[in-house]
């Protein structure tokens, strides 16, 4: 008897019509596999085990990636496990996709091998077999936890092969003076310490990691880290239509038929819709936070904000710079903030709202960037994700200068250590936090930011 349809446990049912287009896809193409796999295969029903345990419960794509490499290799087709076939139907990527750019199979495939040895250690100590996905491949291996010895080759599945022992190396020790091994033995201590200490009374990058530390190992662990900077595309196109566009708009690209009282020709939209347009300061905070010490770079992805899925901001942590207005995914966390941007798509002319006042502080914070004070606000709020498995950072900015305040408000230690202090929980980990943050804007710069107001959750 043959399995004929994915069992109801399955995180790739096909009758959960709200799964992403990703996931129904991925589970249309496993059922396909099933047919050739017997329904009590024991490596399937693993499998099966594992995508629906504790260790993999909230994190729907990393059971959709061991669900898809698992049928394609009991089926014998392990021909069609690539990097590219994973990114299209369990990423949703698109055929063309070049996965030289694009490198969240490489971070998702890291993040699944952790998470299947962290299943092996505690809910399935006790299963009878084993699956792992060797490095440089991502075709799984099943064994036995004390018979790999044992293991048949079937289903393409092929036993690890025993590390290479290197042959031994002959070696010859003659007597040194004990003054020249004394004289060695203190180059080689200068050699070390040097370094050290040029690194200690040297400005360098690294340091700017020692404000934020329990901040940045909190946002840069394990997982994938989206860093996604503003879409100024959308920004001229909302000036120039005076149409708003929310993210429903942003992720159909229906509002690209809208027209307004700045006639923009067909060869212009193209343009806006076709290019990256980002600003100058979103860049350099792009590479600010590439260069801290926690920000492993093959754990670091660099997003424009047209090119985001939802999917990415499940299970991943992110860093999504701007407010709604030009970046739209900011939409789906600012709903559970204290301070609301509320934008008319006309420059400059925008406000954040104080939802619940606290004494001394203003029910409204109005960007100011035209008159002489010159003021304008930014926000920084650390969230969960949306599968609360990981971390979002928002910096948003009322303008240009304020999404730049906000990034040196991150890096001023003075300005953070207070609200970290605050933030910190017992266990070592941040809490959610909002910081309101005050400066003055001269065209995209500003020159200084105080803190004016700040929630913890």
């Amino acid at each position: 008897m043959r399995s004929k349809a994915l069992p109801v446990s399955s995180s790739l049912d096909l009758q959960n019509s709200s799964l992403p287009v990703a996931a129904t896809v991925a589970a249309e193409d496993c059922e396909a596999d099933l047919g050739s796999i017997h329904e009590d295969d024991p490596r399937w029903l693993l499998a099966q085990r594992i995508a629906a345990s504790k260790s993999f419960a909230r994190s729907s794509l990393l059971s959709n990636f061991l669900l898809y490499v698992c049928s394609k290799t009991l089926s014998g087709r392990t021909e069609e496990i690539s990097e590219q076939q994973i990114g299209v139907y369990v990423f949703g990527r698109k055929p063309q996709y070049n996965p030289a750019e694009d490198n969240i199979v490489r971070n998702y495939a890291r993040q699944l091998r952790h998470r299947l040895d962290s299943y092996f250690e505690e809910e399935g100590s006790s299963e009878p077999l084993r699956v792992f996905i060797p490095r440089g491949t991502y075709v799984p291996s099943f064994i036995e936890p004390k018979a790999v010895e044992s293991l048949p080759v079937a289903s393409g599945v092929v036993p690890p092969a025993p590390p290479a022992v290197p042959p031994p190396v002959e070696t010859t020790v003659r007597s040194r003076p004990l003054k020249a091994y004394a004289f060695w033995a203190a180059l080689l201590l200068v050699a070390i310490a040097a370094p050290l200490v040029l690194w200690r009374t040297t400005p360098h990058v690294h340091a700017e990691s020692d404000s934020s530390h329990i901040l940045w190992t909190q946002i840069f662990n394990s997982q994938p880290t989206f860093v996604v900077p503003a879409d100024d595309g959308i920004v001229m196109f909302q000036n120039l239509t005076g149409h708003s566009v929310h993210l429903a708009d942003y992720i159909s690209r229906s509002y690209l038929s809208v027209t307004g009282p700045y006639h923009i020709d067909h060869q212009n939209m193209e343009d806006l819709d076709a290019q990256r347009y980002t600003s100058v300061a979103d860049l350099d905070a792009v590479l600010r936070f590439s260069r801290l010490q926690e920000a492993q770079p093959d754990h670091v992805l660099v997003r424009y904000a047209r090119e985001l899925h939802m999917d990415d901001l499940k299970d991943a942590n992110a860093i999504l710079l701007g407010s709604s207005y030009s970046n739209p995914w900011v939409e789906l966390f600012q709903k559970n903030l204290n301070f609301e941007f509320s934008y008319e798509p006309k420059p400059n002319d925008s406000h954040i709202t104080n939802r619940h006042p606290l004494v001394g502080e203003s029910s409204v914070y109005a960007n100011d960037a035209d008159t002489p004070s010159h003021r304008t606000y930014a926000v920084v709020a650390l969230v969960p994700n949306l599968n609360n498995t990981g971390w979002v950072l928002l910096v948003e900015g009322l303008t240009m200068a304020g999404t730049q305040a906000g990034v040196d408000t991150l890096f001023n230690r003075s300005a953070m250590q207070p609200i970290l202090q605050k933030a910190r929980l017992p266990n070592g980990t941040l809490r959610p936090f909002e910081v309101l943050i005050e400066t003055r804007s001269f065209g995209s710069s500003a020159p200084q930011a105080n803190v004016v107001a700040s929630r913890l959750y």
